[in-house]
């Protein structure tokens, strides 16, 4: 029998197609598997500094700062006097007086001109003075209020990042308790398989088995929920992946802080930058109303002028016009208000409604300032106690489920006793756990309302 040689001559159209196509698809594909296993490594002060470089908040507030700026060189440049020139050229056509026969006739002329001009204010009754001043208070506000938006940015990022941990922590746990049920259902398998526990007690554990592995994938969905809230907060691409490393909470410093609430409210009104914003509107407030009342003084403003003209129809020259027909001015002008329909008086009075709005809205800041140091000095507090509660409920839960794993194994207990109090335990981890970065937490929240929030800490300090 003859064998049958295949060989490229031998494939069709469409196969030698796929044929330079494979490759390259291939290629795709081992490519994108190769960045989707890619895992970025984003420290906490990484994901600090990609916030307050990314995120949009930031960037609108430092927007609202330039146009402000811009306000500001506005206000300033009307200090300054104007200058305008201005030229043109004409031709005119039909009847003109002719200046050397001192007749009518029927002609064409070109003429040209030109001018300058500049203006001064002199004396406006201080409104740009107080115009300026009020320009420079907004700025200074926006200044404040940008400071506060990295603040407010920077304490999403610890509150995301904290609970990106803990997710990750009640992970570790969970997995701890999937090992401890499956080991101890290979043990409670040979006490069956010798006769020393009933087969009842392996249905159970296989239920509990089963159980704790279905808490541990809600502990990892809660984990990837939580990334995703972070990486949501860090505006980078939710299509990558990500690990954001932190120790384990047995790991994590708790250094406890002795915190006056007094101190902490009066520190808080002299840092928070949202009550320094507050004060620089008031300022502003406060100009606004002087530039009002600008409108019922009088106006003095000074002028200059210079030109030249030339016409065809006159029998001097170019040169001769421009020079001999030059003209300067200097001229002042005063103005009085007399009646303006009560214009001035109206504008005095909104300014003076909008002063007092901003003084009710600092004095509603304050007291929100004041009860949210307040609230989370009381927090911190309950923080703290929480730590040397689960600390030493975790001892003892740990303790207890080892006396009752002995107790089982020499069959002083059931299994259902062993159970609870493996479940204690378990609780008591996560309970510990929570308590640790709750304390963190609350110590962030402090700093964030006292205003004194500093991106450039270390997570846990």
């Amino acid at each position: 029998m003859n064998s049958i040689m295949i060989g490229r001559s031998n494939m069709s159209r469409p196969l030698r197609a796929i044929a330079h196509v494979l490759p390259i698809v291939t290629l795709m594909i081992s490519t994108f598997t190769a960045q989707a296993q890619e895992v970025r490594e984003i420290t906490f002060n990484e994901a600090i500094e990609i916030a307050l470089e990314r995120n949009v908040t930031i960037k609108r507030a430092e927007n609202n700062l330039k146009l402000q700026e811009i306000t500001v060189q506005s206000e300033r440049a009307d200090f300054l006097p104007n200058l305008n020139f201005n030229t043109g050229a004409s031709r005119n056509f039909g009847l003109q007086f002719d200046q050397t026969t001192g007749s009518l006739v029927n002609a064409s002329s070109d003429g040209f001109n030109y001018s300058a001009s500049s203006g001064l204010n002199i004396f406006n009754g201080f409104a740009d003075v107080a115009s300026l001043e009020g320009a420079r208070a907004v700025l200074e506000s926006q200044e404040a209020n940008f400071a506060r938006t990295q603040q407010q940015v920077v304490f999403n990022v610890v509150s995301n990042y904290l609970n990106v941990i803990l997710a990750e922590e009640n992970i570790r746990i969970r997995q701890e308790d999937v090992e401890s049920q499956q080991s101890l259902l290979e043990q409670i398998e040979e006490f069956v398989r010798v006769g020393q526990r009933a087969v009842s007690d392996l249905y159970q554990q296989q239920a509990t088995a089963a159980s704790s592995e279905a808490l541990l994938l809600t502990a990892e969905s809660n984990f990837e929920s939580s990334k995703t809230r972070l990486i949501q907060v860090l505006q980078v691409d939710p299509l990558a992946n990500y690990a954001f490393p932190a120790p384990a909470a047995e790991d994590i410093p708790t250094n406890l802080r002795a915190y006056d609430p007094n101190e902490l409210v009066r520190a808080a009104f002299e840092r928070r930058p949202d009550l320094k914003a507050q004060e620089f509107l008031i300022r502003a407030s406060e100009s606004n109303i002087k530039a009002a009342k600008a409108g019922y003084l009088p106006t003095l403003g000074m002028s200059f002028g210079a030109g030249s003209s030339y016409t065809s129809n006159s029998p001097f020259d170019f040169s001769d016009q421009m020079t001999n027909n030059r003209s300067e001015r200097v001229s002042l002008s005063l103005s009085v208000p007399l009646f303006n329909r009560l214009n001035v008086k109206r504008g005095i009075q909104s300014s003076k409604v909008q002063y007092s709005n901003a003084l009710l809205d600092m004095e509603n800041l304050q007291q929100s300032v004041a009860i949210e140091v307040r609230q989370a000095y009381l927090d911190y507090q309950t923080a703290v106690k929480r730590l040397e509660v689960t600390e030493k409920s975790l001892r003892a839960a740990d303790q207890a489920f080892q006396v009752e794993q002995e107790r089982y194994n020499v069959g002083a207990s059931t299994l259902v006793e062993l159970t609870q109090s493996n479940s204690r335990y378990i609780d008591a981890a996560s309970q510990r756990a929570q308590a640790v970065f709750q304390f963190h937490f609350q110590h962030r929240l402090i700093e964030y309302y006292q205003g004194s929030l500093d991106p450039t800490q270390p997570l846990f300090n």
